[in-house]
């Protein structure tokens, strides 16, 4: 058994474990309340989980890889059951709307209040755009997944799930390519 889970190789760098954790905490990033602040604490608190964990590793029923993932996984999981308690027991401050309005719109009714509907227009051309320029089963992968999960989706197209995960990949990345976020 080695004697830690750091230094074994991955296609993405010379530590799995390393890599894993960066990655999984980047994917917490944005969800649960967690901020891009948070990235490198998020990256200590699971490879310090891996570490706890690690004792149990046992060669004979899995490679160091899929322990280091179900470990980094087991991780994510307490992390976000934590967050979640705390974000539970902290009492909600609701302000007033008379304090959010300023003086003008406070004496106006509330439909009286006009919303510009140009971003929202801008962002679903922008959507149309992206979308047109994928093959079309990606692009019917796109339109289902607005009413489901990738496993209902693929239930309803008849396809593996993998085959869907990989299809959202190519969204993500068209998306990212046009501007629409990182990776």
């Amino acid at each position: 058994m080695p004697s830690s889970p750091f230094g074994h190789p991955h296609t993405q760098g010379a530590c799995y474990a390393t890599w894993y954790a960066q990655k999984k905490a980047r994917v917490l990033v944005g969800h649960f309340g967690f901020t891009s602040s948070d990235l490198e604490d998020l990256q200590q608190q699971l490879l310090v989980s891996l570490l706890e964990r690690w004792p149990k590793f046992n060669a004979a029923e899995c490679s160091p890889q899929e322990f280091i993932s179900w470990a980094i996984g087991r991780a994510v999981a307490d992390l976000i059951r934590g967050q979640q308690r705390r974000q539970a027991a902290e009492p909600t401050q609701y302000q007033p709307i008379d304090e959010l309005l300023n003086d003008d719109e406070a004496a106006l009714p509330a439909a009286c209040i006009e919303v510009d509907p140009v971003p929202a227009i801008d962002l679903a051309l922008d959507i149309e755009v992206v979308l047109s320029r994928l093959p079309p089963a990606v692009q019917e992968t796109a339109r289902e997944l607005r009413t489901g999960n990738i496993s209902e989706v693929a239930r309803r197209l008849g396809l593996s799930r993998r085959t869907i995960r990989d299809r959202v990949r190519l969204l993500r990345e068209a998306f990212v390519r046009a501007g629409y976020g990182d990776a």
